[in-house]
């Protein structure tokens, strides 16, 4: 019996010392193969983990992310300030088209004529506002605050016209039973914002997907956008988008702080940065098509529940035309977990990808062709210590709190 109990204890030994050697080669197999999805399984498997053992601390632990992240936004940025009023100026809580004065938003917009402006006076807003007509500008005089409402269960600002333009709006708290309330929700065609600022709500914007729709962003910021990983900081179904000297922070409940299944997406000289939000990617782009970020700053927080930070055609390509193309941006991958800069879709053949002038700063590894340069932390890079971020260039805009101002 003796013998019998060492050969048995001889054969479990080599038996797991085997599945052992086995399990970390198919382990490792996987990771050659797809870094992406194992280090998104291995996320969701350590998620899993801390959730069914540790669920208060996992619970204190978030909570302690989300004290720190409006004193990390603060860090870097001054608070929002809306554009001085028009001149003569507007009464509070009043709203003009030409020289007739209106009580509600809903009576000036049952008014408005295609080609006119709207005015809204100073104050906070508990009322939505639905654009049907064509080529109108909306003008806030001062701040001019949308919160907590909703048309149709969409959206605070509905637009379904052509041609609509945005400026000096601020909008809140925007939540609806499907959860996917935003503060703009644009069913039309052609779509510009300047200098607006949406945050706390379950979406920033959330366009159709319209191939003819155009959606232009200037000096505006974004913030603390998203709900549980389907609702984003902006989400654009198709067309065309151009962001432009513009902040995109924080997204909240693994949103992306950008979603977009536009063909043709354009970031210029804006800030999209996680701190200490748990979002999701920086940039999504799940259905490919021309992606070009340039002379921007991109942060991928500590507590970020993805690993990557820019996703590319991981729902399958929809366009001919696709590439990824990376010039003079600022890019800091500090996620406590694994990091990658890329998370692109296998194809048959290579995807145009193009890095020119990029500063990355990883402890992983960052694979992107070209002349860039890779440093293992921030003082190696010679960047501040977390929170802070790297300053944009000189170009600035109207008091979008950009850092350094």
């Amino acid at each position: 019996m003796p013998k019998l109990l060492n050969i048995l204890r001889r054969w479990t030994v080599y038996y797991l010392l085997g599945s052992g050697i086995a399990i970390n080669l198919l382990l490792m197999a996987a990771y050659s193969y797809d870094r992406e999805a194992f280090a998104s399984a291995y996320d969701r498997l350590m998620l899993a983990i801390r959730q069914t053992t540790a669920p208060n601390t996992l619970l204190a632990e978030q909570a302690r992310w989300r004290q720190r992240l409006d004193a990390d936004i603060a860090a870097n940025f001054a608070p929002w300030q809306s554009l001085p009023e028009t001149t003569p100026p507007i009464a509070a809580n009043r709203i003009k088209i030409g020289d007739k004065l209106y009580f509600t938003l809903a009576a000036a917009s049952a008014d408005l004529e295609d080609q006119q402006t709207l005015l809204i006076g100073p104050g906070v807003y508990r009322e939505a506002l639905v654009l049907n007509q064509n080529h109108i500008h909306v003008i806030g005089s001062g701040r001019v605050v949308l919160d907590g409402i909703s048309a149709e269960g969409k959206a605070a600002i509905l637009t379904k016209g052509l041609d609509i333009s945005i400026s000096n709006i601020e909008c809140k708290n925007i939540a609806v039973p499907d959860q996917n309330g935003a503060c703009l929700r644009s069913e039309g065609l052609g779509l510009q914002l300047n200098h607006v600022y949406f945050h706390d709500a379950e979406q920033g914007i959330l366009s159709d997907n319209k191939p003819q729709q155009t959606i232009h962003i200037t000096d505006s910021r974004f913030e603390k956008l998203g709900k549980d990983g389907r609702a984003h900081g902006l989400y654009i179904g198709g067309g065309e988008l151009l962001i432009e000297d513009s902040l995109m922070l924080a997204a909240v409940s693994q949103g992306h702080e950008i979603k977009s299944r536009a063909r043709k997406t354009t970031i210029r000289h804006s800030i999209i940065a996680s701190l200490a939000a748990e979002d999701s990617r920086l940039i999504d782009i799940p259905n490919g098509g021309e992606l070009l970020i340039e002379d921007s700053v991109l942060e991928k927080g500590p507590p970020s529940a993805n690993s990557g930070a820019i996703g590319y055609g991981l729902e399958g390509l929809s366009y001919l035309d696709n590439s990824i193309t990376l010039k003079r941006n600022a890019i800091i991958l500090e996620r406590t977990g694994h990091n990658l800069l890329l998370s692109v879709v296998q194809t048959d053949k290579p995807l145009p990808i193009v890095g020119i002038g990029n500063a990355t700063v990883s402890k992983d590894a960052v694979e992107l062709d070209g002349l860039n340069w890779l440093y293992p932390d921030r003082a190696a890079a010679k960047m501040a210590d977390y929170p802070l971020l790297p300053k944009l260039g000189t170009r600035q805009g109207q008091n979008s709190g950009r850092a350094g101002q």
